[in-house]
């Protein structure tokens, strides 16, 4: 990043006070009124995004957050977390035996329970394994001795639970002229019968903004970089129109970053099969989901976000381009879903100081609105990496990367950003559940039938698994027998959940799997349940904006997982809706039922209007 985006007297990034208290969850706001940036100058930020003019929201003005114009800052209270107290974490004694203070060891994760503060800090590593598969354990400012007794202790627990422990950084601090160190160890489930860890990150941004060529460089070599002229994004396009213009117009969905127990990147080159080895090392895969930046394209966008389930929204900004209304847009849909956001500012070798600068003042500006309320905050070096750490995702903050897929600056600070992060779920929990598969795409091979791929959200799915697959277009479920599963482009006995990957099906009656109707927005369930589709349904929905006012009889296109449908408002309790108004209406699908489920998030929109809502009942 050039030297002048550095303030003249920038704010010193406090270490974080390690207590109880300082665990957050996310803070984002529900305010009441949205303009998704339909015009040049207004800023569409979410729930409650606001124009230039600072659309007040119901949950009143944003904290002051002491960011520089750059947005490298910290709260009020002394931490980019937004708590006052530093980054989040869950604060335990030691109970090695020896004279070590308390609050020396700390772990991060995202599903852990902070109850039971007081049992030993091994407890919680063996807890944190058996739910998230992995945490980052920090422990100090202590000497080197007491580290050292510290960590030997670390991977005899990490071994117990079959997990593998590395040191990822190490800080330095000086207190009454000793230097007191901090280690930061990432513990991670070793990889067995090809069981790993899942990421699904969202790649969303403008166009030509540098989207899939980053996906390109994260996906390949550890050496690999862009050549300037479209080497990188050759990886990900996957059509020849879109090689020919350079712009994404569908989902790219078979994008990942393999990575080891150790965190060491384990790429394939091109469109080649991951080797034995590589596979049985794999134990954390982040999944890129590439979409496209054209506004023609948006309504492809928005499914992407919907019937993915990404844990995660990368906002990706060109440095020569600025803040645009499509940036804009995808901010807010990412906001509306309550997705958490960072930002990667991409092109910095080739974009001038000032225009660097002014970009810089726009996305802080953007991120800070009312209806945001994010914290930005600018990552440079591996200290502020693992403070954004141990916040992002549980608090305000917004990671800003600046990099250069060309000259590589700054990339190995986001690869190590990947390989740190945790998924939101606790996809080993769900693995008890009935099987749940959102289908997404289909089509048929010569030689071998009809294959569906998609998202498993619940569930286990293995070879001759009986499943209901629908609704068709009159409601109805019909009973199919999963003969081949593909994860990654290899075949695998079983697909877990949080995977994407394609089955083989057949039907089990003498009808056709042909004839079923099969489309997106169907799903796959257990064929020993009776699931039910549904045509009517109640939400709570807030309108986050809309140039006219919606009555009875309204018909947008409505959003929820992987249903892509237009709906009739039938009903509602208010007489008219319009910008900023929360009211229960009751939609009806206009042409055929599907597969909805009470407390899913929804996104609808017509035009320029847009709401969002949470099903409340279905009807029938």
């Amino acid at each position: 990043m050039p030297d002048d985006l550095k303030s003249d007297q920038e704010p010193r990034i406090p270490e974080p006070r390690l207590h109880r208290d300082s665990e957050t969850k996310s803070t984002t706001p529900r305010s009441s009124r949205s303009s998704f940036g339909e015009e040049e100058g207004d800023a569409c930020d979410g729930d409650a995004g606001a124009g230039e003019e600072g659309i007040q929201g119901r949950e009143g003005e944003i904290a002051s957050t002491g960011a520089t114009e750059d947005g490298h800052g910290v709260s009020s209270g002394g931490s980019p977390d937004g708590s006052g107290t530093g980054a989040a974490g869950a604060a335990v004694s030691v109970g090695t035996g020896a004279a070590v203070s308390q609050n020396l060891v700390a772990l991060f994760s995202q599903t852990l329970s902070l109850d039971g503060e007081g049992e030993p800090w091994e407890n919680r590593v063996r807890e944190s394994a058996d739910n998230d598969g992995e945490s980052l354990v920090t422990f100090g400012p202590a000497t080197e001795e007491e580290l050292e007794d510290i960590l030997g202790r670390l991977k005899q627990v990490a071994q117990t639970v079959g997990c593998d422990c590395v040191v990822v950084h190490t800080s330095e601090a000086v207190d009454r002229g000793e230097v007191k160190l901090t280690r930061y160890a990432m513990v991670r489930k070793l990889p067995s019968q090809g069981h790993h860890l899942d990421l699904r990150v969202a790649v969303v941004g403008n166009v030509d903004a540098g989207k899939s060529t980053l996906v390109g460089v994260l996906t390949g070599p550890v050496n690999f970089l862009d050549d300037g002229r479209g080497l990188a994004r050759s990886r990900v396009l996957r059509h020849k129109h879109e090689a020919e213009t350079g712009r994404t117009s569908s989902i790219a969905e078979d994008q990942h970053m393999r990575l080891s127990a150790r965190g060491d990147c384990l790429a394939t080159e091109r469109h080649a099969k991951p080797s034995d080895s590589s596979a049985a090392q794999t134990a954390k895969v982040v999944s890129f989901i590439d979409l496209a930046g054209h506004e023609r394209y948006l309504r492809t966008t928005v499914y992407g976000l919907t019937a993915h389930e990404p844990d995660y929204v990368m906002v990706v900004v060109g440095a020569n381009h600025g803040i645009t209304r499509m940036t804009k847009e995808h901010v807010g849909m990412a906001i509306a879903l309550n997705v958490p956001l960072f930002v990667v500012v991409t092109k910095v070798d080739l974009c001038p100081e000032p225009v660097m600068k002014e970009t810089m003042k726009q996305l802080v500006r953007m991120l800070k609105l009312p209806g945001a309320k994010k914290q930005p905050y600018v990552i440079r070096s591996e200290d502020e990496l693992m403070i954004a750490v141990r916040s992002f995702g549980r608090s305000a903050v917004a990671p800003i990367f600046t990099i250069s897929s060309v000259d590589g600056t700054n990339v190995p600070l986001l690869r190590q950003f990947f390989n740190l992060m945790p998924s939101r779920r606790a996809w080993a929990a769900q693995s008890q559940q009935p099987p749940e598969f959102l289908i997404d795409q289909f089509f048929n091979v010569p030689g071998v039938g009809l294959v569906v791929a998609g998202t498993l959200l619940s569930g286990v799915v293995s070879l001759n698994h009986v499943l209901a697959m629908g609704p068709n277009n009159v409601g109805k479920f019909n009973t199919v027998t999963v003969k081949s599963i593909h994860h990654m482009r290899t075949a695998v006995p079983a697909l877990l959940p949080g995977q994407t990957g394609a089955f083989v099906v057949r039907s089990r009656t003498k009808e056709h799997v042909k004839n079923f109707g099969v489309r997106k927005g169907m799903v796959l369930l257990e064929g020993t349940e009776e699931p039910r589709a549904t045509r009517t349904f109640a939400c709570d929905v807030l309108v986050l904006h809309s140039q006219t006012t919606m009555r009875v009889n309204y018909q947008p296109i409505l959003y929820a997982r992987n249903v892509r449908q237009c709906v009739r408002i039938a009903a509602m309790d208010k007489e008219v809706l319009r910008t900023g108004v929360r009211a229960r209406v009751t939609f009806e699908f206009m042409y055929r039922p599907e597969f909805l489920q009470q407390g899913t998030k929804v996104l609808f929109t017509e035009g320029k209007t847009k709401a969002i809502g949470t099903i409340r009942e279905l009807l029938g």
